[in-house]
């Protein structure tokens, strides 16, 4: 859970969306730094910039699940609707979400767009977690990975948030906003998730930061993200 990760329950600034594996921009382009910062070089200059706010914004392991799969291709304003519309209805619960109407989810996550498919996805993924979730914790992160990817509906940068902030493994996330990001600050980013996550997790290996660490990390990232939109460019932090 959550808790595991940060020793509470309280929940800061919630996690906003870009569209997974759309191609990376730099805004405005800042120059590249002289020297490009080592990935950990990186998390400390965010810490130094940003409060840190704690991350994923949930209330239960499958509720976790529920909104990586909500905010693909949408802003995560949209899947707080949507969650909340769940809730009231009584079905943030596997179990009871695994078996329900179809058409009665997809009335419900209108919000987050994309309903008819998300709710078959969201239905996929509750049987998942109903037969697989308490076994996680005895598989390897490969076998966890790809136990993830072969539900319908769980893609790359899905099964990661997933991992990392359910089952609190060291992994990263390498969203639009990380690819940004490592593009201004120097590297050879591929503008697509999988990719960058072969071609670069190198560089995530020679940090050694731990799953808190990269869960900090993450969440910093997307608020730099943020940041940089507003004023056009990556400056303000790389300098």
């Amino acid at each position: 859970m959550i808790t595991d990760l940060f020793g509470a329950t309280s929940y800061g600034p919630p996690v906003p969306r870009v569209p997974v594996d759309m191609p990376v921009e730099v805004f405005s382009s800042a120059s590249v730094p002289a020297s490009r910062p080592t990935f950990r070089e990186l998390y400390d200059m965010l810490r130094k910039a940003l409060p840190a706010g704690n991350w994923w914004p949930a209330q239960s392991d499958f509720e976790i699940v529920v909104g990586a799969i909500l905010t693909q291709n949408t802003a995560w304003t949209n899947v707080e609707r949507s969650i909340e519309q769940l809730r009231k209805a009584g079905l943030l619960d596997a179990s009871t979400l695994s078996c329900h109407d179809p058409a009665d989810i997809e009335a419900l996550i209108r919000p987050s767009g994309f309903q008819r498919a998300k709710s078959r996805y969201l239905i996929n993924a509750a049987t998942w977690f109903l037969s697989s979730h308490d076994d996680a914790a005895s598989l390897e992160d490969d076998d966890l990975r790809h136990s993830l990817l072969k539900v319908r509906g769980i893609g790359p940068e899905t099964a990661d948030d997933i991992m990392l902030y359910v089952y609190c493994r060291p992994v990263f996330i390498w969203d639009a906003y990380t690819r940004r990001l490592l593009t201004a600050a120097g590297y050879r980013v591929p503008s697509h998730y999988e990719a960058a996550r072969q071609e670069l997790g190198v560089h995530v290996e020679r940090a050694q930061m731990n799953a808190h660490e990269l869960a900090e990390f993450h969440g910093l990232i997307v608020d730099a993200g943020k940041r940089s939109r507003r004023v056009g460019n990556w400056q303000w932090l790389l300098g």
